[in-house]
Formats: structure tokens, sequence, C-alpha cells
């Protein structure tokens, strides 16, 4: 585009660049939820590594919310209710579960990382826009003969 727009290229470059920052706040928050994701994978990884040599029948402490937890006793360490989706839990042995958990994080890494890029391509895409606005502002300044007051 030229230095110079006219009022339709002026209103149908704000609306895109309405719709990028929409966008790009979208996925801001798409990113901090597998964030948290991927952490709570790498402590439930951090938490099955630890068990994996106690004994059955050891008192540990359960995390029940909000820095709250309650003493339990381990009936079985050989195994570990795992969730696999859509409110799906089921059973794997430990070595499994630890396998299934690194996979998963391995997904989730993968993602994080192509919203990464996005937001990114988002973020060049609004600067270019707003460079295209400047140009013109710069431009219509120019082209305004100066008054003496």
């Amino acid at each position: 585009m030229s230095g110079v727009l006219n009022q339709q290229q002026l209103a149908e470059l704000s609306e895109k660049h309405q719709v990028y920052q929409y966008q790009a706040e979208s996925i801001a928050q798409q990113i901090n939820m597998v964030k948290l994701t991927i952490k709570d994978v790498e402590t439930a990884l951090t938490t099955i590594t630890a068990l994996k040599d106690e004994p059955s029948g050891i008192e540990t402490l359960v995390p029940i919310g909000f820095g709250s937890f309650v003493k339990a006793n381990l009936v079985n360490t050989d195994t570990i209710v795992v969730g696999i989706g859509a409110g799906v839990s089921v059973e794997k042995k430990i070595d499994d579960a630890r396998s299934f958990l690194e996979k998963r994080k391995d997904e989730l890494t993968k993602y994080y990382d192509q919203l990464n890029t996005t937001i990114a391509k988002i973020g060049q895409e609004l600067q270019n826009i707003e460079k295209i606005v400047q140009k013109h502002q710069q431009s219509q300044q120019q082209q305004q003969p100066m008054r003496a007051e």
C-alpha cells in the first residue's frame, strides 16, 4: 500500500488490527493454560518418580487444593490412576503412566511452541498495520500546508 490511504482502506486496516488483537489475546490465554497444564504434568511426573521406590503402606500428604493436604496411607505404589481426557481415567503400571505423561508433555510442548509461533506472526502483522497507518499519517501531515498563526 502506498503512503496515502482512502477512508475505506483505513477502516479495513482498523478492522484487521482489531481482529488480530482479539486473536492475540485468545492465543495468549491458551498459552497460559497450556503452560499450567505442562506444569501439572511435570508435577505428576516428579511425584511418580518419587513414588516408584516407595513401599506400600507409607504415610504421605495428598493435595486437596488451595495449598491444603490430607494425610493418607498408600495402599499400592505399583499402579497410578491417570486421566486420559474427557473426564476418563485409567489405571496404569507406574512405568506406563510415566511414559504416557511424558508423551503428553511432549505433545503439549509442541502445541505451546506452535501457539508462540502463531502469536509472533500476529504480532508482526499488527506491527505492519501500525507502520502503514503511521506512514499514512505522516504523508497527510506533509500534505497539509503550514499556517501562520
